[in-house]
């Protein structure tokens, strides 16, 4: 642009323009602009005032400003925000000393934004003239050449912020990394040992967070129910967020876990209970009979206007002690799908026989519920082409429109690829399998493997879809390789992990190209 050049965030909705001095944020709503520039930096009796740049870089999504031979200003535009940092060089003294006082740069503030220092000093909230929070620059992280993080801090001071950093045994170059990003979300009712952001899901301007710990017994100041959980509800309206909703389930009660999972989509937002005890099955059961431990439960919530409350209570259709279903949970419209990885039946495939047979214990399942105006019905149950104790099927699940995918991370087969043999030759390489729904009829669609499938990678631990597309992980994954399609036959890397992305093209899945 004339002048310096733009940068669009996409994720924080906002544009920010670069003048060869500092920046400037602007929302696309409207509403604030803010920015920083630097002043100065330096000791006390020592300070270097900034006033251009020798050289100005431009590279992708940086922008560097070398203000002299000792600093560099960086800026990093990504998925987090906006990535803001120096990174000093040598000591700016004359001759290399150490300096009698902190480090400090000096920041003007841009805009009509408030800062207000956090109570630790590692962060900074912006505030609006309302008092409302638009924006918080945090996660500041000062380590030096050997990687020893050092002590730092903001401050309010007349020409906006400072910077201080005690860099006493430091070795050179420091640097210096804050972040930029429109919301910090936190409970309305905070509290240690909560466990707020335990789960999170996003749909549109809306999001939703799971706080499986949360202990109040549906009373913000009533902390007698311990591990009940929560799940709260946040909406985005222009460039300011806010807190909508505070969700309980409907018999909430000590070490359910409430919020331990959450989906949403649209109107309608799904909590997981993995520790609820009721023996009710289906929907909306009896839910004061708690004679099924750690059963596990799902509520199903729906929006009206701003306005939240429960529709639906949903159990397993063969509930027993100990399946924890509520774990996971996802949803696409007017379909809900709940797993249940520790689900002891012998069936297999779609609606088998339901029985806790106590003989493939932890083969897991998956259950499918859908929506007819206001009304939830169970409409199939969901297990493996090749169910056996141990497999963990419905750990891990992913709804998109008319597809299911389910994995089992636990699986032992040694298959690669997509419908390889189903046997049980190696130990917990895990599996995914795809089902689809032609009119209200469910069948397996594909039976996916790794393409490197090896012992214990637990490939399915996580899995996503989306149209035509499935992304399956595999936490213990041991290649050596990066980036995509590297080598992946070398596996000198414990732990290291893979994802792995199938795309369908008509009723066929196949490696994404």
């Amino acid at each position: 642009m004339e002048g310096g050049h733009e940068a669009r965030n996409p994720g924080q909705r906002w544009l920010t323009s670069f003048d060869g001095r500092g920046f400037l944020t602007r929302p696309d709503a409207g509403g604030w602009t803010w920015g920083l520039d630097l002043e100065s930096y330096g000791f006390a009796g020592c300070e270097h005032e900034v006033t251009s740049p020798s050289r100005a870089n431009f590279e992708g999504g940086r922008v560097a400003y070398e203000w002299d031979a000792a600093l560099e200003e960086w800026y990093v535009n990504d998925t987090r925000g906006l990535e803001h940092g120096y990174t000093v060089r040598r000591r700016p003294t004359p001759d290399g000393e150490a300096g009698e006082s902190p480090l400090t740069f000096t920041l003007a503030v841009r805009g009509a934004l408030h800062p207000e220092v956090a109570a630790n000093r590692r962060g900074v909230r912006f505030l609006n003239s309302e008092g409302v929070v638009v924006l918080t620059y945090t996660e500041l992280i000062v380590v030096d050449a050997d990687g020893r993080g050092l002590n730092a801090g903001f401050e309010r001071v007349a020409e906006g912020m400072r910077l201080s950093i005690d860099e006493r045994g430091a070795r050179y170059p420091l640097t210096i990394d804050p972040t930029a990003q429109q919301a910090y979300l936190k409970a309305s009712n905070t509290d240690p040992g909560d466990r707020f952001g335990t789960s999170v899901a996003i749909s549109g301007d809306t999001v939703v967070v799971g706080a499986r710990e949360e202990d109040s017994n549906g009373n913000h100041g009533d902390d007698s129910a311990q591990s009940a959980g929560a799940a709260y509800v946040f909406v985005r309206g222009g460039s300011d967020w806010s807190q909508q909703a505070y969700l309980k389930a409907s018999n909430a009660q000590a070490g359910d876990e409430f919020g331990c999972k959450v989906a949403i989509s649209g109107d309608t937002v799904v909590v997981g209970a993995i520790g609820e005890d009721s023996l009710a099955t289906g929907v909306n059961g009896n839910q004061s009979d708690n004679s099924a431990e750690h059963a596990g439960a799902a509520h199903v919530f729906v929006r009206n206007g701003t306005t939240w409350s429960q529709q639906a209570y949903l159990k397993a259709s063969n509930t027993d002690a100990g399946d924890y279903f509520g774990w996971p949970v996802s949803a696409s419209g007017d379909t809900v799908v709940v797993g249940a990885g520790y689900e002891d039946s012998t069936a297999t495939g779609v609606n088998g026989g339901q029985g806790n047979a106590h003989v493939h214990f932890n083969s897991g399942a998956a259950y499918v519920f859908v929506r007819s105006g206001t009304t939830w019905y169970h409409n199939a149950y969901l297990k493996a082409s090749n169910t056996d104790g141990g497999d963990l099927f419905g750990h891990a699940l992913a709804v998109s429109g008319d597809t299911v995918v389910v994995g089992a991370r636990g699986e032992d087969s040694g298959a690669t690829g997509v419908d390889g043999s189903q046997g049980n030759d190696v130990v917990s390489t895990g599996a995914a399998y795809v089902f689809v729904r032609d009119g209200g009829s469910w069948t397996q669609q594909a039976y996916l493997k790794a393409s490197n499938t090896d012992m214990a990678d637990h490939f399915g631990c996580a899995v996503a879809a989306s149209g035509d597309t499935v992304v399956v992980g595999a936490v213990d994954e041991r290649s050596n390789a990066t980036g995509v399609d590297g080598d992946q036959s070398d596996n000198s890397v414990p732990y290291a992990g893979a994802d792995y992305v199938l795309e369908r093209s008509g009723t066929t899945l196949r490696p994404h190209d």
